[in-house]
C-alpha cells in the first residue's frame, strides 16, 4: 500500500493523528504529489473539510495547516486554488491568520480582519515613534508609560535602602513635597519668590515616625549639579524653609558614580536620634 492510499485511508476514518504524522515527511509529501491519483486525495480532503467545518476536532487543524504549509510556503504540494481557499477558510475560522486572510480576497471577515492588523501595525509604529521621540518605554498594556522611578539618582535610591535597613519601623519617604510634611502656614513668614518655591520644591529623604506620623528627620543630596548657580539660591530659599520651620536639614554631599552606601548608613547611625 502506497503513502496515497494510505492517506485516503486515514482521510476516510478521521485518523487526522496518523494521517498528521504521514505528512510530517517530507519524502512522503513529494511521493504523494508525484502519485497520479493525488487528485483523489484532494477531492477527498476538500470533501472532509466542509463536511467538518463547524467540528471543533484540533487535530483535523492541525493536519490542515501542515497541508497548507506544504502547499503556500514549502511548494511540497500542488494543490488546486479551489482546495487552498478551502484549507484557508477552514483555518481562518478556527485560528484567524493574515497568511489565511490574505487568500481569502472574497472573504468580508477576512478582509476586515487584514485592515484591523494593518492598522494595528501603523498605530504600533507610530507608537514605537513617540516613545523613542519623549524617551519613554511602551508598557505591558501597549501603551506609553509615563511611570517613573521614585527615585532621581542612584545615591537617592542607595539612602533610602540604607535608612530601611537601619531604621525599620521608622517610614521612610523620598522625595517627598516640602507642602506635604511643612504646614503651608510657614508662607506667612517667607517672601514671595520663597512663597512659590515652597510648593514646588521635594526634599530626598524624610524619616517620619512611626506613632506620631510626623515628620522627624531632613535629608538633602547634594551633587555638583548644587554647585551651579540656579541651584544655589533653590538650596538657599530650602534652608531657609527649614529653619524658619525649626527643622533641621542635613545635607550630604554625593560622589559622582560612587556607591555611598556604607556612608549614608554611618551617617543615620550617627545623627539620628530615635
Amino acid at each position: 500500500m502506497n503513502i496515497t492510499e494510505n492517506c485516503l485511508i486515514y482521510l476516510q476514518t478521521k485518523e487526522w493523528s496518523k494521517l498528521n504524522q504521514l505528512l510530517s515527511d517530507e519524502n512522503n509529501c513529494r511521493e504523494l504529489a508525484t502519485d497520479p491519483i493525488f487528485s483523489v486525495f484532494e477531492m477527498n480532503l476538500i470533501n472532509e473539510v466542509k463536511r467538518y467545518e463547524n467540528d471543533g476536532d484540533e487535530n483535523l487543524s492541525i493536519v490542515l495547516a501542515r497541508i497548507f504549509q506544504l502547499n503556500h510556503n514549502l511548494g511540497v504540494l500542488k494543490l488546486s486554488e479551489n482546495c487552498v481557499l478551502e484549507i484557508a477558510e477552514y483555518l481562518f475560522q478556527k485560528h484567524p491568520s493574515e497568511q489565511y486572510a490574505k487568500i481569502l480576497t472574497e472573504n468580508t471577515q477576512a478582509q476586515e480582519f487584514l485592515k484591523n492588523k494593518n492598522s494595528e501595525r501603523t498605530e504600533k509604529i507610530e507608537k514605537t515613534i513617540l516613545a523613542s521621540n519623549l524617551n519613554v518605554e511602551i508598557g505591558n498594556s501597549g501603551e506609553l508609560d509615563f511611570s517613573k522611578s521614585i527615585f532621581n539618582s542612584p545615591q537617592e535610591k542607595e539612602l533610602y535602602l540604607a535608612s530601611k535597613r537601619i531604621l525599620k519601623n521608622e517610614i521612610i519617604l523620598p522625595n517627598i513635597a516640602l507642602s506635604s510634611i511643612i504646614n503651608s502656614k510657614i508662607i506667612e513668614l517667607l517672601e514671595n519668590k520663597t512663597k512659590s518655591f515652597f510648593f514646588k520644591s521635594t526634599l530626598d529623604l524624610c524619616i517620619v515616625d512611626s506613632d506620631t506620623f510626623k515628620p522627624k528627620f531632613f535629608i538633602e543630596l547634594d551633587s555638583s549639579w548644587h554647585d551651579k548657580p540656579k541651584q544655589i539660591e533653590n538650596d538657599i530659599m530650602k534652608n531657609e524653609i527649614f529653619e524658619k520651620a525649626g527643622m533641621e536639614l542635613h545635607r550630604l554631599r554625593k560622589k559622582e558614580n560612587k556607591s555611598m552606601d556604607e556612608i549614608f548608613e554611618l551617617y543615620i547611625k550617627k545623627n539620628y536620634v530615635c
